[in-house]
């Protein structure tokens, strides 16, 4: 079989090759769809959907497919980005036609439209589209590097192009089976389905005679992109080449991250599809720590798990933090501090943003675009997933709809409390203290009068006694205490900036009860606390917790968070009951977020980590003995 074929004379294409293969595609039209299924055996379908996925459909609101063919690549895309408008190109006159019936069946004309033009010439304006996309394409131009400059010109800064194209098979053992395949199997497959052999004919000469995935990521990159990748599909026989065209500011030179993670954006590329008062929509990053802390302050809803010490300290457990914030005229809109962590799994890890995403409520149109961007960082990054739990009202149906349109779902596992209790500091002491009970303002000055002292630590020996006294009530309410080394580690990153402190109540030198605060901006949370028999019998906790809402007043703060509640106030099946009832007593209101919401990149593994994992530590946690609690929020 293998002499038969290389005896084959090999089609000859004449002078002119446009005409030529367009006669080609126009007598193929009718059967091409099938035969493409027959002959991948549907892998067609799964590498148009990996192309899709490179360019990111969720922020692509313009597009352009070269070579389209009867349409597939376009409607793929489209299924993607619902809000994007689609231009198929294709000189195939018969290709359109069909191209044109399937859209009219599944597609409006609007979404999807379909023009007679050459992939060298493309009838688009310069720096007018979000992606470029093309499939099967490039071996039947006459001049590929042309194509590839024509997708530069018509990109946006920022914008993505993804060519998928087959290309010689590398693997030694598998080049001779598909070699005996492509050409003596499809040629005989192709006469006999399209009555056409000689086209399928040209199919595997075209691909011997085409530069191979290397020659051409490097031709690609001569047309201007200088971040080109190279991934090959089908067992080999696939190369998708995908690039993005850099920000003019910024050059033609790949950033790296600071923090070890790939590039996502340039520092400084407009998010595309957004023309906003006050100028477009920027993405800065790599982002400094006092640079970042700033911006994320002037936010109206900050939070300090999406500060800069936060993610410093979860890497020391091996979490790697990416940074962007976006910014409006000057002024930083919203902000993404999002961590990744290594996963048994080679290659692939988790993703979590810390009740983050944050997004200004003067700037709520810029959510779609944020969480795009969420998903994006995961994809890029290789997450199997990517978890939010943003500081979002449950009521707030319009961010819930938009979380779902990009394709974040409810999370089956919630790592924050979905739930708070917030006391607003907007005003004086005696304002203040008649929003309490009445019982708590008497135990505050019952402890007062009883000698209960409360001050802000300063040195590192109040962490041990604080840690003494917090296993302490971990014993009595039940709840897991992680090492040592964590809370240290913890107050270690957080203290010096002022980003927590650790409140202590005593009583003649003995430590009653104990309090980490958090703050951020206009914000304050509740983080650890801790009380010791006498402390409950002294009602220290009471002297502290108003200690530290006083000072958070005094700080800039106008709402202290206490940190978790039942979902339903009264409900006295829920654990944190007793919780709730404390928290209640300072005049804190009860809140409802939205809680965790998770974008999955790979189904499988994800089902996998649903499963195993807390099963896992279920396990763990009878071999230790160990059982859960919430009497002591202990976040993230």
């Amino acid at each position: 079989m293998t002499g038969w074929i290389r005896r084959r004379p090999p089609v000859s294409v004449g002078n002119d090759k446009a005409a030529y293969v367009e006669a080609m595609f126009d007598a193929i039209a009718r059967r091409y769809d099938l035969m493409n299924r027959l002959m991948t055996g549907g892998l067609d379908v799964a590498s148009r959907s990996v192309t899709v996925d490179t360019v990111y459909p969720e922020l692509v609101q313009t597009a352009v497919d070269i070579g389209c063919g009867t349409g597939d690549l376009a409607f793929a895309l489209a299924k993607r980005a619902p809000r994007a408008r689609i231009l198929g190109i294709d000189f195939s006159a018969r290709m359109l036609e069909h191209a044109a019936i399937k859209r009219v069946s599944g597609f409006p004309s609007d979404q999807v439209r379909f023009l007679r033009g050459d992939g060298m010439r493309l009838p688009v304006a310069d720096d007018s589209t979000d992606a470029v996309v093309s499939a099967w394409v490039l071996r039947n131009v006459a001049d590929v590097s042309q194509v590839f400059s024509e997708a530069f010109r018509i990109l946006r800064p920022g914008g993505r192009v993804a060519f998928l194209e087959l290309t010689p098979v590398r693997s030694r053992w598998f080049r001779p089976l598909f070699r005996l395949y492509f050409h003596g199997v499809v040629p005989i497959l192709g006469r006999w389905l399209s009555g056409q052999g000689q086209a399928y004919q040209y199919l595997p000469e075209s691909v011997d005679r085409f530069p191979d995935a290397e020659t051409l990521g490097e031709i690609l990159r001569e047309a201007g992109f200088p971040d080109v990748s190279v991934r090959r599909l089908a067992f080999g026989t696939l190369a998708l080449h995908t690039a993005t065209k850099p920000d003019r500011s910024v050059g033609k030179s790949s950033h790296s991250d600071a923090q070890g993670s790939r590039p996502v954006i340039g520092n400084g590329t407009p998010a595309r599809g957004l023309g906003v008062e006050g100028g477009p929509l920027t993405l800065r990053w790599p982002v400094d720590g006092a640079s970042w802390n700033s911006s994320v302050a002037q936010l109206d809803a900050p939070h300090a798990l999406q500060s800069w010490e936060w993610g410093e300290f979860r890497r020391q457990a091996g979490w790697v933090p990416t940074r962007v914030l976006f910014e409006r005229g000057g002024r930083p809109v919203a902000a993404v501090s999002f961590l990744r962590r290594a996963t048994p799994v080679p290659g692939w890890g988790v993703g979590y943003v810390p009740k983050g995403p944050i997004v200004d409520s003067r700037a709520d149109d810029v959510w779609p675009e944020v969480l795009a961007h969420v998903a994006r960082i995961a994809k890029d990054t290789r997450c199997i997933f990517v978890k939010i739990d943003p500081d979002i009202e449950a009521s707030r149906s319009d961010v819930r709809r938009t979380m779902r349109e990009v394709g974040f779902k409810p999370s089956r596992q919630q790592v924050q409390y979905p739930s708070t209790m917030i006391v607003d500091t907007d005003g004086p002491d005696d304002v203040l203290l008649s929003r309490m009970k009445a019982t708590w303002r008497r135990y505050i000055r019952k402890a007062e009068r009883d000698g209960v002292t409360v001050r802000l630590s300063a040195g590192t020996g109040d962490v041990t006694r604080f840690m003494d006294i917090y296993r302490e009530t971990a014993k009595r309410d039940g709840f897991i205490v992680r090492p040592d080394s964590y809370y240290a580690k913890g107050l270690g990153f957080l203290r010096p900036s002022g980003r927590a402190s650790l409140w202590l109540a005593e009583r003649d030198g003995e430590l009653l009860a104990g309090a980490v605060v958090l703050s951020h901006g206009s914000r304050a949370w509740y983080l650890w606390g801790a009380t010791s028999q006498l402390g409950l019998e002294t009602h220290a906790m009471y002297r502290l917790q108003w200690e530290a809402i006083r000072s958070s007043r005094d700080s800039g703060c106008t709402a202290y968070d206490m940190w978790g509640a039942p979902d339903i106030m009264g409900d006295e099946t829920d654990p944190l009951k007793g919780v709730a009832y404390f928290k209640a007593g300072f005049g804190a209101r009860h809140v409802n977020w939205v809680g965790a919401l998770d974008y999955v990149v790979n189904p499988a593994l994800n089902s996998l980590w649903l499963e195993a994992v807390p099963r896992a530590f279920s396990i763990l946690r009878k071999i230790r003995g160990e059982r859960t609690g919430h009497a002591v929020v202990v976040p993230g």
